[in-house]
Parts: C-alpha cells; sequence; structure tokens
C-alpha cells in the first residue's frame, strides 16, 4: 500500500510539473538600432534551462512556470532580466554595455624633440595618473631652445574621459605657451579647450587669451579671441592622432597642428606653430613607461 501511494504521488508530481511547464517565444533585438541578437543566451534564472537564439534573434525555450524570469545575456550588451508574469510571447530590448576601457593611464611619456626652424634642442615629458571617476589626469610640460635668445615652451594639463557614455566622451584642458624670439617677441597664450570625440573624429572649441609684447617698439597687447579645432584618429599599426586648432585674437592667428603616434614602446610626433613672424615645425620620438601605484596597508 504504502508503495502504492508513493508512486502515485510522483506521478501526480510528474503531472503537476508538467502541466505547469510552458513554452515561451520571443525576439531579442539592441535597442536604438532595432537590429536582431543572433546568439544571445536565454536562461531560466536559477535553472540550467537555456537556450539561444536563432539567426533573427528569435528563440523558443520551455519554462518551468508561467511566472519564471528569463535572463538575456549577449556580448556587448548589458544583461537582462524578465518576469514572464503569465506571457507566452515577449519582445525584449538590450541596451549597449556603456563601460569602455581607456589605456592611457598610468604612464610616463618622455621624448627628445627638435624644432628645425629657431629652437633645435629640447625635450618633452607627459604624466598621465591612475583611472578614478573613469577619468585621467594627464600633465605635460616642453621645452625648445637655440641656447641664446629663442625660447619656446608648452605646459598643458587635461581632464579625459570624465564625461563619457556609449556615443562619445569628454575631454578639458588648459593649455600654456611662451615664446621669447630673437629679441624681438615675447608672448603668452593661454587657452581652456573642450574635446568632444564622436567615433574617431574630435571636436574642439575653447577660449584663448594672448599676451603680446613686441620687445623693439615696447608694444604690449592683451588680446582674448576663440578658438577652434578638428582631429582625427586611424587604426594600427601606428595609432595616429592629427590635430589642427587655430586661435583667432583680432587680427592676430595663432596656428597649432600635430600628428603623432607609436608602434609598442616606441613614440613619435610631428608639430606645427606659428604666431606673427615666429613659426616652428617640430619633430620628437620618445618611449613609454608604465608604472602602478600600491596601495597603503592600514
Amino acid at each position: 500500500m504504502t508503495k502504492h501511494l508513493a508512486s502515485v504521488l510522483a506521478l501526480l508530481m510528474i503531472s503537476l510539473t508538467v502541466w505547469c511547464q510552458v513554452t515561451i517565444t520571443g525576439t531579442v533585438i539592441g535597442e536604438g538600432y532595432n537590429f536582431p541578437l543572433p546568439g544571445a543566451n536565454v536562461v531560466e534564472k536559477g535553472t540550467q534551462n537555456s537556450t539561444i537564439t536563432n539567426t533573427d534573434g528569435t528563440f523558443t525555450i520551455t519554462a518551468t512556470s508561467p511566472n519564471s524570469i528569463l535572463v538575456f545575456l549577449f556580448v556587448g550588451m548589458v544583461s537582462k532580466e524578465y518576469p514572464l508574469k503569465g506571457q507566452r510571447q515577449v519582445f525584449v530590448k538590450m541596451k549597449l554595455d556603456c563601460r569602455k576601457d581607456f589605456f592611457d593611464s598610468q604612464d610616463i611619456l618622455i621624448h627628445a624633440n627638435s624644432g628645425l626652424i629657431n629652437t633645435p634642442l629640447g625635450g618633452q615629458l607627459e604624466i598621465t595618473s591612475p583611472p578614478f571617476s573613469d577619468g585621467v589626469i594627464k600633465g605635460s610640460f616642453g621645452y625648445q631652445t637655440n641656447l641664446d635668445n629663442n625660447e619656446f615652451q608648452n605646459r598643458q594639463i587635461e581632464l579625459s574621459h570624465f564625461i563619457s557614455n556609449c556615443d562619445f566622451d569628454m575631454d578639458f584642458r588648459g593649455h600654456n605657451r611662451h615664446v621669447s624670439f630673437d629679441k624681438e617677441l615675447n608672448f603668452k597664450a593661454h587657452s581652456f579647450e573642450t574635446d568632444l570625440n564622436i567615433s574617431n573624429i574630435k571636436l574642439i572649441a575653447g577660449y584663448s587669451h594672448l599676451s603680446f609684447n613686441k620687445i623693439a617698439t615696447i608694444d604690449n597687447e592683451n588680446l582674448a579671441g576663440s578658438l577652434i579645432g578638428f582631429g582625427t584618429f586611424f587604426g594600427q599599426p601606428f595609432y595616429p592622432i592629427v590635430i589642427a586648432k587655430v586661435s583667432f585674437y583680432n587680427d592676430k592667428l595663432e596656428y597649432k597642428a600635430s600628428i603623432r603616434g607609436g608602434y609598442r614602446q616606441l613614440l613619435c610626433f610631428v608639430k606645427f606653430y606659428k604666431l606673427n613672424s615666429f613659426n616652428e615645425s617640430s619633430l620628437g620620438v620618445g618611449t613609454i613607461v608604465g608604472y602602478r601605484l600600491e596601495r597603503k596597508k592600514k
């Protein structure tokens, strides 16, 4: 009798389980692009029950309960949980995973560079901080001279990637230039710039201030103006970045352009600068050294 009762109960449990099972069909697409996601994993939460979507993003799965939760997983997308709540057909949109990996942190960049026209000797040092708040702080100093009357200095601090999402990221920069030229000119230029990076395009806008001194005539001008620029990125093997900027100061224009790239530890750049009668083309070759900060033990 006991054996018969156990068999009956087992049959009832199996029947109840089969009765509770439901067949779920659905489609999975990428939100904002409306493209189907083939090969997405569909898993009934808390079980080993799973399937994958077809080439058109559709799927069929037999769930153990009409109130189960389906979990959707796809590389490059944010995982999503979908409570069925009795639904037999579902339509699921998955968002792009907006996490980005930036590889420009915790580096020291050292260049030896030469001006081809007025300042033949020089160097440049750049340091980037460890990442925090998804951003990086970059500082740089460059100095060129002819060991006489000509000096060309560049100082810069940049906040990179502090505003970032799937479609773009933004950089904020302060840049200072100081030129002493042939006992004729002595000027300082300061600019505050914002970069909008969309895909491989960089759009640059900002504000510039110029303190311009002609030594022979003791003529000193303080001018303010706008700055605009454009840049683009290329791929392998050297990953070059091309940037061109111009600042407008009433009757004066300040031009800045650069191409920089590298292969493994070898770095190089070509730069051009012009303001009034001073102009310089510079070549630089350098290397990159990574560093790590150890956490202090409490």
